[in-house]
């Protein structure tokens, strides 16, 4: 489905849906496909099978718990010379910079204050509690 809007966190949010509703199981760790019936779950040393929601879900909730556990409100280290900044899975990242690519833009995080942005638009990617 496309969906015209000028807003841009509608579109990503669009993108992001759609790739949420993907059924296809994958290895989160190798990015290999997975059939039931044919594969053994074995397909690498530490195997994530699942669907791209199920990815997210265990992305989502790891960031909440690295969330509680840094030092400060905007999880950076105790010199503050690094801080954390986001957390999604390697598909969706993918999936997010190929479709800005295919708009012809550069990449994702390329322009200036798009990660800040992106931080305060989608908060269950991001790590810090401020930004």
């Amino acid at each position: 489905m496309l969906i015209k809007t000028k807003s841009r966190s509608d579109a990503y949010r669009a993108v992001i849906n759609v790739w949420l509703k993907d059924p296809t199981l994958y290895c989160n760790n190798c990015g290999k496909t997975f059939d039931p019936l044919k594969d053994n779950p074995q397909c690498c040393d530490l195997p994530h099978i699942g669907k791209n929601i199920d990815h997210c879900r265990g992305i989502v909730k790891q960031n909440k718990e690295l969330n509680k556990v840094r030092k400060n409100q905007y999880a950076s280290t105790p010199g503050k010379h690094m801080r954390w900044g986001i957390s999604m899975p390697i598909s969706l990242l993918y999936t997010l910079d190929n479709w800005k690519k295919a708009q012809g833009k550069p990449g994702l995080f390329k322009e200036k204050g798009e990660l800040t942005w992106f931080m305060k638009k989608f908060p269950m990617f991001r790590i810090p509690e401020k930004v």
